[in-house]
């Protein structure tokens, strides 16, 4: 198209990396399913190159391959509730630009889920569909009730798909008595609750469904016990201690300066950060809201 006009070899190869990009947006809007942006195409595609490239032997265990994503997204800004832009109109939303902390290690998984399974051929249409399938219940999108708003729910769909295993038992843990219900309890913080009984009595059956199976976790005092047993990529849920509410922060296993520490999304610094403390320093820190720790380990 651009030979022979007099444009250098590296300005032609910007210009149809340029429109190669226009055209996987145009192909994104016309498929309409899912809400993201340009912007948010061309990060994700970028981490997903550096991804084949440090794994070009696919070798690479899919923990670690998730780390070299998180750590491919520090300094992303934090900004909470993008998933809830309009609470009358449930859609895949699809952030690489922006982030909270369960969608960071989400959207990690969702990015090495995705080189492992198409390599060079992966597109944000890959990584799309493996966001639907990790965020909505049997990966159908279908109304508000259908997303897995419990990181609970979330963790044991994830086992039954069987990308990840819960070891938070393996290592020592123990059963915590601790009904979830916060949404249900708290309907009017959640517009599509509040202004909809359908689906707040949607989420009350799923709140009595994931209190048929006992929760479980690590004390916050014995952390330091089990941490040798934690490997980098590891997701690391701290557990909450009000009432209703089982999950409070997710994050990523970062060992770090001879620390277990973790990177995360971080509220504290609106950004996405390796944190300087370390998993057990962070738990005890916040005994008022933390009780402990769960640790699931990818296993894609």
């Amino acid at each position: 198209m651009l030979m022979g006009i007099g444009v250098s070899a590296q300005e032609e190869n910007a210009v149809v990396q340029e429109e190669n990009q226009v055209h996987r947006v145009r192909r994104l809007d016309v498929k309409g399913d899912f809400v993201t942006t340009p912007e948010d195409v061309a990060v994700a595609e970028r981490i997903m190159d550096v991804l084949n490239a440090y794994d070009s032997t696919g070798s690479v265990p899919s923990p670690k391959l998730m780390l070299k994503a998180a750590k491919e997204m520090q300094e992303t800004p934090y900004v909470g509730g993008t998933l809830d832009e309009d609470p009358d109109n449930e859609k895949l939303r699809i952030y690489l630009t922006k982030t909270d902390c369960i969608i960071f290690v989400e959207t990690c998984m969702d990015l090495a889920m995705t080189v492992k399974e198409f390599r060079d051929s992966s597109d944000f249409l890959h990584f799309s569909e493996n966001v639907r399938k990790s965020r909505y219940r049997n990966g159908v999108v279908e109304g508000y009730p259908s997303r897995l708003h419990y990181t609970t729910d979330w963790i044991r769909q994830g086992e039954h798909r069987g990308i990840v295993e819960d070891l938070t038992v393996a290592f020592g843990g123990d059963i915590y008595d601790h009904p979830i219900n916060y949404m249900s309890t708290h309907y009017q913080r959640y517009p599509a609750l509040a202004k909809s009984k359908e689906n707040l009595e949607a989420i009350k059956e799923i709140e009595n469904n994931l209190n048929e199976e006992p929760m479980t976790y690590i004390p916050s005092a014995y952390i330091k016990d089990i941490e040798y047993l934690i490997e980098d990529g590891d997701i690391i849920c701290f557990v909450s201690k009000a009432q209703g509410l089982d999950i409070s922060h997710v994050a990523l296993a970062c060992h770090n300066n001879g620390k277990v520490s973790f990177i995360h999304a971080s509220s504290a610094a609106q950004k996405v950060i390796i944190d300087p403390k370390s998993i057990y320093e962070y738990a005890i820190s916040n005994p008022k809201s933390l009780v402990g720790i769960k640790v699931i380990r990818p296993q894609f």
